[in-house]
């Protein structure tokens, strides 16, 4: 007779485990030690020998490894019913390892099927196997622990059998596992390895059945019915389904015969096999393509498909390809490094060759490659010495033929900078040396400096350790140094890379001292006299002849017949540089003497708009400078003048009063054209703020309404003409809490404009628009730009009166604005929907003055003509309709000048759950994309591109 023993909780839960747990004694023929002796147990026992319905017993007495009651340590009450065997010796046949067992609900005991019953959360613990359900049954005779769900409160099956080996983790419909064997039986299972779901309908588990290495071994999983996907939905709204696959968790998948399911639905995608890696860290491995594309030009392509390959512990390599049937790929490597508190860059170099057809069919290559370098060194690498920068350079504009983004299209030029800094501070020096490169997208040019050097000391006060007060005077006295060494390198993109190139380089050493003093005189006013010294090497000079193109006229008289040839050109001025050491000098001293002075004006009652007063700050500054003659000059290395007429060049058409110089056009520049001069400078910088009443916080504030405004101008005493210099008036100011500025740059002369007759130009003469009866100065030209850019964070400040926040740390301002941009706001009114949009208005107009160039006159004066440089609205920003769907607008505006829409790119994006669903365009450039593809991750080769390149839209280059 088969004999069930079942128990429920109750009061008598106590006595029931200890009940159970004895009968499994008798029947596993277990041997308790007791004081030091072996007791022999009948394998039959009483249930009266042991259960007595007075007493409650102590179950960690008669069964010392059941849970404890919880102590003070102890965050979570133990289960209602716990075991293990880790006391007891079983038959030769059991586990030579203990299992340990609990259930929160109840346990049975059927000691014919040899059978373990655990209900409600029950786990079953054997060394690095772990099992939880809601159900599991353990049989101690076969070693096969059986687990299932068990219906909820309304009848939904709940605790599904969640099955641990070490890091493998399983979930499971139903499962049979045998732990002397290693092998288990799994129905519905699901596991994650990486990103990637594993759904099986029937699933064979072996533990350790895969050698790694001489000491790993891994589990293999054989699943039938296998489903693949990214997509973490109890069913998958897509996945890779097979009838046959192998995983071996953290490493591989293989899978057979397979196609591809959306919703369950299967697409006439299929594949004879497959693989891909699931193991976590670096491995060498196959880049699935990230994209198929089709271009009626280029033909069905790949992207992005390629080789993954871990160099070392710091490096990673990966070279992929783009690949279209009609010619046209793109060769890709990028290395990425990393080493902790070292060092951190990336590299990446591609080869593009495109290939297009022309209206007449005829096969067109255009190729080029690019390079991007950026190295960033760990600031605690080494507190003086510090390597890092960035490279970019590209060759054919190869990324604006290829890439179809604003930021790449809109990029005029090209900018790279790679350095290496030493600090030197004992020296109180620091030296720089490295590469610098810019490359003009519209010129297409490309100018390289390398090497490019500099070093500079800081401000050194050399008279500072002599005996006397800290305040004396002498003490004060500071001096700096200053050094470069550049050669420079510029050409047509097309031909950088030529010997023609290394002939035109250019070398130039610049080396200067800078002294200066400063001190008080008069308790009011700062006096600094200065004295610089700067010195020029250049590696070649410009040597300067006639083309020999003689021009010439034949005249005939008229009377005699006679024949007379004219020349009137003996040709046109040219140059070329010639390799020889050449250099110049220059020197300049002078002092100058500053000061300030405060106005103020206040109300005693509050006036329009809560004005109590008004402060005006003027700091004046006179300079008196000194120039030596450098128009006359000459090298006294070389011997070479720093300027030459244009009449000892040219004979004939030349000028005394016109100067070329031999040193113009190179890399630190020319000396400056002039006699020697001593001239008085002169610069008032104006500052006005207003104090104004807040009845929000009953306070005060300070408001700036004009900011630098500052006025300059020079006097020169050597002169015996035009001694004043135009007048130049700058300024700006903020309005509506910084929203919009305004900036005013004006030039105003002096003297009047007149037509000569013999140059055929108008010029400044030495005539005050004063004696002529006008105002002093007259207006010569006037820039001013009004710049807007607005928010609706911006408009609701303005509305609400929320105060302006001032910012102390820009990197941590930069990082708040990031994480603003990436947050989904919550819709509270219409304007919420436009949190992520900013409007920037640019408006740039010009006065100046011009004259009658048709029908000049000499009483001519000129008009002002008013002019419109440039008006044109920009709108940025992201429009999240809903939390799938959005808007971005990368850039839209309109030029009111040149009355045309500004390079519009749009993109619309809906979030599919795993799949995305995005659609860019840019219709200035003809240009769209749209795909329907699963989200980033292992699986996001899967997708359903359709597109339009420049080449297709018809937009092609010109130039």
């Amino acid at each position: 007779m088969r004999q069930i023993y079942s128990f429920a909780p109750d009061i008598f839960a106590g006595r029931v485990f200890v009940y159970s747990t004895l009968l499994l004694i008798v029947v596993f023929g277990a041997r308790t030690p007791v004081q030091g002796q072996v007791e022999e147990r009948s394998k039959v026992a009483s249930p009266v020998d042991v259960y007595n319905p007075d007493t409650i017993p102590n179950n960690s007495a008669i069964y010392p490894n059941s849970l404890a009651p919880a102590t003070a340590q102890d965050s979570l009450p133990p289960p209602a019913y716990s075991g293990s065997t880790r006391d007891f010796i079983l038959s030769p046949d059991s586990l030579t390892a203990i299992v340990e067992y609990a259930a929160e609900d109840s346990m049975m005991v059927d000691f014919l099927s040899e059978e373990i019953h655990l209900y409600g959360d029950a786990t079953v613990k054997y060394e690095a196997i772990n099992l939880k359900a809601n159900h599991i049954v353990l049989n101690y005779g076969t070693n096969i622990v059986f687990a299932e769900p068990l219906p909820d409160s309304v009848g939904q099956p709940a605790g599904f059998p969640e099955f641990t080996d070490e890091e493998q983790t399983l979930t499971a419909k139903e499962m049979r596992y045998n732990f002397k064997s290693g092998k288990g039986i799994i129905y519905g299972t699901t596991s994650v390895q990486e990103d990637i779901y594993i759904r099986g309908a029937k699933s064979k588990f072996v533990s350790d059945a895969v050698q790694i290495d001489d000491s790993t071994r891994a589990d293999v999983i054989y699943t039938e019915g296998a489903v693949f996907s990214t997509c973490s939905a109890e069913h998958p709204h897509f996945g890779i389904h097979t009838n046959r696959a192998k995983i071996i968790p953290g490493k591989l998948a293989i899978f057979g015969a397979s196609n591809l399911e959306i919703m369950g639905v299967p697409t006439p995608l299929w594949l004879p096999f497959g693989f891909f890696p699931i193991s976590s860290g670096r491995s060498t491995g196959l880049l699935f393509p990230s994209d198929y594309q089709y271009s009626p030009q280029w033909g069905f392509g790949l992207q992005g498909i390629g080789w993954f390959f871990p160099i070392g512990e710091h490096v990673n390599l990966q070279a992929t390809a783009d690949y279209y049937i009609k010619g046209t790929y793109t060769v890709n490597t990028s290395v990425s490094y990393r080493r902790r508190y070292k060092y951190s860059g990336n590299f990446n170099a591609s080869f593009k060759s495109l290939r297009r057809e022309d209206q007449e069919l005829r096969e067109l290559f255009d190729k080029g490659f690019s390079i991007a370098w950026s190295h960033r060194q760990d600031q605690r690498a080494h507190p003086t010495f510090n390597f890092g920068g960035s490279l970019n350079f590209q060759t054919n504009l190869v990324d604006q033929r290829f890439i179809n983004s604003y930021e790449v299209a809109s990029q005029n030029v090209i900018r790279s900078s790679m350095n290496i800094t030493k600090t030197f501070p004992k020296l109180k020096s620091t030296l720089t040396a490295g590469l610098n490169h810019s490359q003009s997208n519209q010129r297409r040019s490309i100018t390289v400096n390398f090497p490019d050097a500099a070093f500079q000391t800081q401000t050194i006060y050399p008279l500072r350790d002599l005996p006397g007060k800290q305040s004396a005077w002498y003490k004060k006295l500071s001096m700096r140094y200053r050094s470069a060494l550049r050669t420079e390198f510029t050409a047509p993109d097309s031909t950088f890379f030529s010997n023609q190139t290394l002939d035109d380089g250019q070398y130039g050493f610049r080396h200067s001292v800078e002294s200066g003093l400063s001190f008080n005189v008069l308790k009011y006013f700062n006096l600094s006299p200065n004295v610089n010294f700067s010195e020029v090497y250049y590696g070649k000079s410009r040597n300067y002849r006639l083309d020999d193109k003689v021009v010439t006229n034949e005249i005939i008289d008229p009377e005699t017949g006679e024949l007379t040839i004219d020349t009137t050109s003996l040709g046109t001025i040219i140059n070329d540089l010639n390799p020889g050491l050449a250099s110049f000098r220059t020197f300049s001293a002078g002092v100058s003497v500053s000061t300030q002075f405060f106005g103020k004006v206040k109300f005693k009652r509050r006036g329009l708009f809560g004005l109590q007063g008004l402060r005006h700050v003027m700091k004046p500054s006179i300079n008196l400078g000194y120039n030596p003659n450098y128009q006359n000059a000459r090298d006294y290395i070389s011997d070479v003048p720093y300027y030459i007429p244009t009449s000892e060049i040219d004979p004939l058409n030349g000028s005394d009063e016109a100067y070329l110089s031999p040193f113009a056009n190179q890399i630190f520049g020319a000396p400056p054209r002039q006699e020697q001069s001593l001239g008085l400078g002169y610069s008032i910088a104006n500052l006005f703020e207003a104090k104004v009443w807040n009845k929000k916080d009953s306070t005060s504030n300070n408001v700036k309404l004009f900011q630098n405004i500052g006025v300059r101008g020079s006097y020169d005493f050597t002169k015996t003409s035009l001694q004043w210099s135009p007048i130049t008036v700058s300024g700006g100011t903020q309005f509506f809490k910084g929203v919009t500025r305004v900036n005013v740059n004006a030039i105003f002369d002096p003297y009047v404009t007149r037509y000569d007759p013999e140059s055929k130009n108008f010029r400044r003469v030495d005539v005050t628009n004063f004696s002529e009866g006008r105002f002093p100065v007259g207006l010569t030209r006037l820039n001013s730009t009004i710049s807007t850019n607005i928010t609706v964070a911006k408009i609701r400040e303005l509305f609400q009166g929320a105060e302006e926040e001032v910012v102390t740390d820009l990197a941590e301002e930069r990082r708040k604005r990031r994480e603003e941009e990436n947050t989904i706001f919550e819709e509270t009114d219409i304007l919420s929907l436009f949190e992520r949009f900013s409007i920037r208005h640019n408006y740039n107009f010009r006065f100046e003055r011009v004259f009658d160039t048709e029908n000049p006159t000499t009483a001519d004066r000129g008009r002002q003509e008013f002019r419109t440089v440039a008006n044109s609205i920009e709108l940025r920003g992201a429009l999240q309709l809903t939390n799938n769907w959005s808007i971005n607008i990368g850039s839209i505006g309109y030029s009111f000048t040149d009355k045309r829409i500004t390079y519009p790119y749009l993109s619309f994006v809906r979030d599919l759950h795993c799949w995305e669903m995005r659609f860019n365009w840019a219709p200035q450039r003809n240009t769209y994309s749209f795909s329907i593809a699963v989200k980033p991750g292992t699986l996001d080769f899967i997708n359903l591109p359709v597109n339009q390149n420049r080449y297709d839209g018809g937009q092609l280059f010109t130039n």
